[in-house]
């Protein structure tokens, strides 16, 4: 905690013989971030290179035919702890053709049932617009889109009609039965007509014109269509049910099959970064110190104790030392901190020789969360559903999202009890400690001083990081150093004595405390001459007295600015505390308003999207500026990034 994972360089120097053999335990032990070796000694620049082998066609199509299974079949392409598929290429190849035979006459199927539904819903719309069931058509021009023919066919005809027109988009109404024949209405589609008039002839179908009888579309009719439609959908619930049998049977073969050709890939891309000699590999990287125990055993039982391995803390690599090289970093931070990693990783990867900021960004942010946001109501929902994000996904970030969105509502419920706030109802809780509307002034005091903490906090932090760096020069004339920490303290104390003093005494100020200011002032002044002077330079003022004058006086207005405007910032802490406890009174004042509308029911309603929109949005808002604080007035007073995350080698 406090500081990045300890990384330690590795060199690995081994037979070519074993070049495939320990690429791939590299990939399979997944601890090691691979890097060429002449990005940390120039000596192995001279070393030659493996010639780079890409993606073979076979592999392409093979991994590119995988994926679209994958997908076709919605599983999810998460290979953590998916065993790769150790069987020949052939019979991978075998079982991935008979899957692809298999699911594409899934598709074609579910294909052809959704294609129908869709035309027989159009065709129910359309037999619906005919005017009011009952009433005569007055001729086809009124339903042009539709082939309407009404007329009688025998009744040993009737079956063979049927038969007939099955394959096509229709709705054929039996109208009564006299002597031999059968009265039918028939719907059909017009772009079909040449098809259905050749059945027609072919049954011995006798038109009636239109003007002879009525022609009534039934509400036999209109029910036998959605008969077809319930049918077809059932049968397309099956279809989709067989996609789901196919994705469990089948779904840990393919992803195997993924996890091999990745490892696969890998591993050509591992043996990319080999440095070569005539009979000897090289290979280099980055590897955690507690686990370069484990990787030197494996590495030595791959070669069979015939290689040489080479492991050098971070902190001694020259390359390093000198900013040259910036280490990987993995960051550490106990259980309950790990989500607010997101966080930190959104302003950047603090350096591999700096403070981890973590910690305390967790604790100050969901106290500024807690105090803009405090209602024991809206945090309870908050952690609902942060609890629900965590516990329904298995991927790291949502789970770290759905954490860090409970721990914000338990933060608000904390200060929810502290304000007395439950809904904006605050005549139901007692408020402990305070309620925001009736002690303004003490809310805002409160965030001034936690303002003035979280920069000294930084200060402390941008001391402790030029100490491990060994700047000692930043240490002390930083504008976030041990001079400008003095100059703020004492600019506090000073402004402090002189807002509490009695007035008979005129808000007079130490003397000692003006003292050490005038002493840190003059010497942050001075920084550049004085540092010449130590480092024996010629000239103090390499630039001309006027020059470094101003550039004194520029520096040290923007050392006192920076720090009044950073303090001042965050008032907004106190400020959206009042504005949450404002909005619920402007919810109240409108549902008072309509209170007598609709039985109250308005009223109800008011109150309820009050609350929603209030925890959606005003949620959102805090969360925005809590995070502003952080990286603006906290990390920008000692946050040093350029450091990359670690990244081993794993598929």
């Amino acid at each position: 905690m406090f500081t990045p994972d300890k990384m330690e360089r590795v060199h690995v120097l081994f037979s070519e013989k074993d070049e495939d053999t320990v690429a791939e335990g590299v990939v399979r032990m997944g601890s090691l971030q691979v890097i060429d070796s002449a990005d940390i000694g120039d000596w192995a620049a001279n070393l030659g290179t493996p010639a780079v082998v890409s993606e073979s066609a076979d592999m392409r199509i093979r991994r590119e035919r995988i994926e679209a299974l994958i997908e076709n079949l919605n599983l999810k392409q998460d290979l953590d702890g998916v065993k790769p598929y150790e069987g020949p290429w052939s019979e991978l190849d075998t079982r991935i053709v008979e899957i692809e035979e298999i699911l594409n006459r899934e598709v074609s199927r579910r294909d052809g049932f959704e294609a129908e539904i869709s035309r027989m819903i159009d065709l129910k719309t359309r037999v619906a617009e005919i005017p009011e069931i009952g009433l005569p058509l007055e001729g086809p021009e009124s339903v042009s889109y539709l082939l309407v023919e009404t007329g009688r066919v025998m009744n040993e005809s009737l079956d063979t009609l049927r038969a007939r027109l099955k394959p096509l988009l229709h709705v054929l109404s039996p109208m009564g039965v006299f002597g031999g024949w059968t009265r039918v209405l028939l719907l059909a589609l017009r772009t079909d007509e040449e098809v259905v008039r050749s059945v027609l002839k072919e049954v011995g179908f006798i038109p009636l014109e239109i003007g002879e009888e009525p022609v009534e579309v039934s509400e036999e009719t209109l029910r036998g269509l959605d008969e077809k439609i319930g049918e077809l959908k059932e049968r397309l619930g099956e279809s989709e049910r067989k996609f789901e049998r196919m994705g469990r049977d089948e779904g840990a073969f393919l992803l195997g099959a993924m996890a091999r050709i990745r490892r696969d890939l890998l591993i050509q891309k591992i043996k990319g970064f080999f440095r070569k000699t005539e009979r000897t590999c090289l290979l280099s990287g980055w590897i955690p110190a507690e686990s370069r125990e484990a990787f030197v055993r494996e590495m030595r039982r791959l070669t069979r104790d015939r290689c040489i391995v080479e492991r050098i803390p971070a902190e001694k690599v020259a390359a390093v030392r000198e900013g040259k090289v910036q280490v990987p970093v993995r960051l550490k931070n106990p259980p309950f901190f790990r989500p607010f990693e997101l966080i930190t990783s959104a302003y950047g990867m603090p350096s591999y020789r700096t403070i981890d900021p973590t910690p305390v960004l967790g604790i100050s942010f969901l106290l500024m969360f807690g105090m803009m946001f405090g209602d024991v109501g809206h945090g309870l929902v908050l952690a609902i559903i942060g609890m629900l994000m965590g516990l329904k996904t298995k991927r790291s970030m949502q789970k770290s999202t759905g954490l860090l969105l409970f721990y914000a509502g338990c933060a608000s419920i904390v200060f929810g009890i502290l304000f007395g706030s439950l809904f904006g109802l605050e005549h139901i809780l007692p408020a402990v400690w305070l309620r925001p509307m009736e002690r303004i002034t003490t809310l805002f005091r409160i965030a001034i001083y936690f303002g003035i903490g979280m920069i000294t906090v930084a200060i402390a932090i941008n001391i402790i990081n030029g100490i491990r760096r060994r700047d000692f020069w930043g240490v002390i004339f930083d504008k976030a150093g041990l001079l400008a920490a003095i100059v703020y303290w004492c600019s506090i104390v000073l402004v402090t004595r002189m807002l509490t003093s009695p007035s008979d005494s005129g808000g007079r100020a130490h003397p000692a405390w003006m003292l050490v200011l005038l002493v840190a002032v003059i010497l942050l002044f001075l920084r550049e001459p004085i540092v010449h002077l130590v480092q024996r330079k010629r000239r103090l003022f390499p630039e001309g007295v006027a020059t470094g004058v101003m550039g004194g006086i520029v520096e040290l207005l923007e050392i006192f600015l920076g720090f009044l405007a950073n303090t001042v910032s965050f008032i907004r802490v106190a400020a959206f505390g009042l504005a949450h406890a404002g909005l619920f009174m402007a919810i109240f004042a409108l549902s008072d308003a309509v209170r007598g509308m609709a039985g109250g029911i308005v009223s109800g309603l008011v109150l309820v999207f009050g609350n929603i929109l209030i925890i959606g949005l005003e949620g959102l808002v805090v969360t925005i500026q809590a995070v502003r604080l952080e990286f603006y007035e906290f990390f920008g007073r000692f946050f040093e990034s350029g450091s990359e995350g670690y990244q081993p080698m794993r598929v």
